[in-house]
């Protein structure tokens, strides 16, 4: 009777995915046809080192980002902040709290921004500026419920609210994330999945005016105009990892994972991790079809202080074209 209600929840989950049609065309391009696409940035630095394949590792409190069923594999209170080093000199902070409430039933709270210092603006007529500045910020935060079915299967859903500003416009949308965490029972491996930014076409608020050419008269008149809709950045995660060397004191995890985004092609990552005496680590990642971004790489170091583990952790992704992001990554369990 289980196992039916657990192939029954896998079956709705794929439903939505295909009801929602996000498989419009495989590997197509479609990039640029998305809004709040500064979710689609890694916000952990251990699981970028590992080329963020992790949606089936159950690391830290920053993996429900990845896959909200995580928390429901997390027995500790775990508090993880990460600070993202952007290009063009722009920082993203993210925060990530899990905890369980009673019994089976966990709870997290996440969030993030990315912000910019002001930029002077500029015009055709003023290049070197107009004199007035202006601001750039996109936030987010989350709430997480995650439930442990038994100790091989688990779920846990994402509600969080996101908003841009960009110079006085603006637009706001509530987002959803789902997914399952499966252990096979077949030594250590594992097999999840995931459906992150889920949500309805958004566009900014207000209007705009836009200049055409009448074909009556041939002069110039100006219309009153509302801002196009896009889709959030919809990504979905499907992925399996197992643990090939787990010997006195040294561990060596392996995860596969393909990814399909709305607003790009499909592509396929791939993470291991080795770790001795669970105290230091050492990661590499490679993202197989994406246009920038390809080697992964990181290390970490758990520090015990008593009751409570420390956790400090770097990840760098190379970038093709652009100056590369450097992770700091920092977590506490107790």
């Amino acid at each position: 009777m289980k196992n039916q209600v657990y192939i029954l929840l896998l079956l709705s989950f794929f439903s939505v995915v295909r009801g929602q049609g996000l498989f419009p065309i495989l590997g197509g391009q479609r990039a640029g046809t998305s809004v709040f696409s500064f979710l689609n940035i890694g916000v952990s630095a251990r699981a970028v080192g590992m080329g963020e394949s992790v949606v089936a590792l159950n690391q830290d409190a920053a993996s429900i980002y990845y896959n909200p069923a995580i928390i429901a594999q997390l027995n500790d209170t775990e508090i993880s902040i990460s600070q993202i080093q952007w290009p063009a000199e722009i920082n993203y902070d993210y925060f990530s709290i899990t905890h369980r409430i009673y019994k089976q039933h966990y709870f997290g709270l996440n969030g993030g921004i990315l912000h910019m210092e002001p930029m002077a603006e500029t015009t055709e007529f003023h290049p070197e500026g107009t004199g007035n500045y202006f601001t750039f910020q996109d936030w987010f935060l989350g709430f997480t419920y995650g439930a442990r079915m038994t100790d091989r299967f688990s779920y846990g859903l994402t509600i969080k609210h996101v908003e841009e500003d960009m110079a006085g416009y603006g637009m706001s949308a509530l987002l959803l994330d789902m997914g399952t965490f499966y252990w096979t029972g077949y030594r250590s491996l594992r097999f999840c999945a995931s459906l992150s930014h889920f949500g309805k076409q958004v566009s900014p608020k207000g209007n705009y005016e836009k200049r055409i050419l009448d074909q009556n008269s041939g002069s110039e008149i100006t219309e009153t105009k509302e801002f196009e809709s896009f889709s959030p950045p919809t990504q979905f995660r499907v992925g399996l990892a197992f643990d090939p060397l787990d010997f006195k004191g040294q561990l060596l995890t392996a995860s596969m994972q393909l990814n399909h985004p709305v607003d790009n092609a499909e592509y396929i990552v791939t993470g291991i991790e080795y770790s001795y005496i669970n105290s230091l680590f050492i990661r590499l990642g490679h993202k197989f079809n994406k246009y920038e971004e390809d080697v992964t790489f990181g290390i970490g170091l758990i520090i015990p202080v008593g009751p409570i583990k420390i956790r400090v952790d770097y990840g760098y992704a190379n970038f093709n074209h652009l100056s590369d992001p450097q992770r700091f990554s920092m977590s506490v369990s107790f």
